[in-house]
């Protein structure tokens, strides 16, 4: 990796026909989020850290990434805003580059970027610190010296923790015989450890017993939830298999080998077939499931067994008992043939709510507080234009005490190049609040084979990247405009970083 420091300015240039339309003066929101991106540049192979304050990219990265086929690079980031990370895993396909075969350090490892963002406490209040950003020494996976770990894939970060689930993978025969498997590993930390010059110890870390493609997710310190189960016959590709739900498990004692101890707690097996996708949101953790039911499960499972059409296994936690009751929150009776996978999870005024893809041009809202076991009670469905042919993205606007303009909304990115603001506040129907016709190309042709826009939020903003016309576009979710735009090479993906649920109000001057 190379740190560069770079002064290139890249200001908006006032003659674009975005910024003519709008003519909206960023000066009216000044202090509201001065934080940074970290960007992708997929045409060099670079990730670039852009500070929203300077309108300056202050770091730049080079990413070395594996020539596998199937290789790529996921950007993601600490829930507190203050990490962000590479995950660079290999393809869909037989483990051939797993460490026992044929060592591929690039394909499969977590590379940790410092986005320089810190406060500096005062008692009552903290200052915001900007400082260079930085790559951290230590690789997570196998390429960081982590053995059983293969794809990184599936991520989860809320309050303080990160759970990472890393895929398993098989390598089968011709006749159909395991020549060579790994088993899928649930593994999570603390977000305060990051920060050091060598890898952190988890907190947890299991084997999912399995080559699964799965999820995990990191509750509380001492709570973490785990797909488990396995079912061949449903929902797998050729490397891998999709759970059939989870169970919970209790952080390893101190001093004793996370590989060894489970602290298995509650076993909910069964009630999600072919479960992807997962998604928290106060005391609600909701998993996507797919169609049922199964007519093969495993014959050494004593638990319930799922219904004739799955839905969202939702898990309620309760506080008094530390621990959850399960309800499988039904998909419409409306005869479509389809599943979820992505999930979001609310957080400010629509924490609770957790968000759920349905179909190619549905969201399904279920309010956690209001759900009834193997209905559709506490659910509504957001229609995003029918016909569009899905969506690029969706996000829920995350806010805390620090970042008050957070209104809990919910933002989808089309195919067809629309932006849609939606705020779950609202009653169902009246949701849709806003949109940004044609911020980006139609892409229903030309995406996957071309770079495909993204975005990501902040709150009170969304950052749209513009990989055909070397844009990211910042626009006001409360006026739905295009406030700024800046220029960067082929921007395929982003996140934000930033100083969200920050323990300390913190003091911005406001000039």
């Amino acid at each position: 990796f190379v740190l560069a420091l770079a002064g290139c300015g890249d200001n908006a240039d006032d003659t674009d026909p975005h910024m003519d339309e709008h003519d909206h003066d960023h000066d009216e929101h000044a202090g509201e989020f001065p934080g940074r991106l970290m960007v992708m540049d997929a045409e060099n192979g670079l990730v670039q850290v852009f500070d929203l304050q300077s309108e300056e990219v202050v770091g730049v990265f080079e990413l070395n990434q594996s020539t596998a086929p199937g290789s790529g690079t996921l950007l993601r980031r600490t829930s507190n805003g203050r990490y962000g990370f590479l995950l660079q895993r290999t393809g869909h396909y037989s483990p051939d580059h797993y460490p026992t075969n044929s060592p591929d350090v690039l394909g499969d490892v977590i590379r940790v970027i410092d986005s320089g963002l810190r406060t500096h406490s005062h008692g009552d209040h903290a200052d915001p610190e900007r400082q260079a950003p930085s790559l951290l020494p230590y690789q997570l996976g196998h390429g960081g010296g982590e053995t059983g770990l293969y794809r990184p894939i599936h991520w989860s970060s809320h309050h303080g923790h990160t759970a990472i689930f890393y895929d398993g993978s098989i390598d089968r025969g011709e006749d159909g015989s395991i020549l060579n498997s790994v088993n899928g590993y649930a593994v999570a930390y603390e977000d305060s450890d990051w920060g050091g010059q060598t890898r952190p110890d988890p907190i947890f870390k299991l084997d999912a017993g399995s080559h699964a493609h799965g999820g995990a997710v990191a509750f509380h310190h001492d709570l973490f939830i785990v797909s488990v189960g396995m079912n061949e016959g449903y929902g797998g590709l050729a490397y891998s298999t999709l759970p059939r739900g989870v169970a919970t498990y209790r952080a390893n004692q101190p001093g004793v080998d996370v590989q060894e101890v489970e602290n298995f707690v509650q076993d909910f097996r069964g009630l999600c077939p072919r479960l992807h996708g997962e998604a928290a949101s106060g005391n609600y953790v909701a998993f996507g499931c797919n169609e049922g039911p199964e007519d093969n499960a495993n014959q050494n499972y004593t638990g319930p067994m799922i219904t004739d059409r799955s839905g969202v296994l939702v898990l309620t936690y309760n506080e008094a008992t530390d621990s959850f009751t399960a309800a499988e929150v039904a998909y419409p009776d409306d005869g479509s043939e389809t599943t979820s996978g992505g999930l979001r999870g609310g957080t400010g005024p629509s924490e609770g709510i957790i968000m759920t893809t349905y179909g190619q041009d549905h969201f399904m809202k279920i309010m956690g507080a209001e759900i009834s076991d193997g209905t559709t009670d506490g659910t509504s469905l957001l229609e995003v234009e029918m016909g569009s042919g899905g969506n690029r993205g969706y996000y829920v606007e995350p806010a805390d005490h620090n970042y008050p303009m957070g209104e809990g909304r919910f933002v989808v990115l089309t195919r067809t190049g629309n932006l849609h603001i939606f705020d779950l506040t609202m009653p169902a129907g009246d949701e849709h609040v806003g949109s940004v016709p044609g911020i980006v190309d139609d892409t229903r042709e030309s995406c996957p084979d071309a770079g495909c826009p993204s975005f990501a939020l902040a709150p009170g903003f969304a950052y749209v990247t513009d990989p055909a016309n070397n844009k990211v576009y910042e626009v006001h979710l409360e006026d739905a405009e295009i406030e700024r735009e800046f220029d960067l090479n082929t921007p395929t993906s982003l996140v934000v970083l930033g100083w969200f649920e920050d323990d300390d109000e913190l003091a911005f001057e406001h000039e």
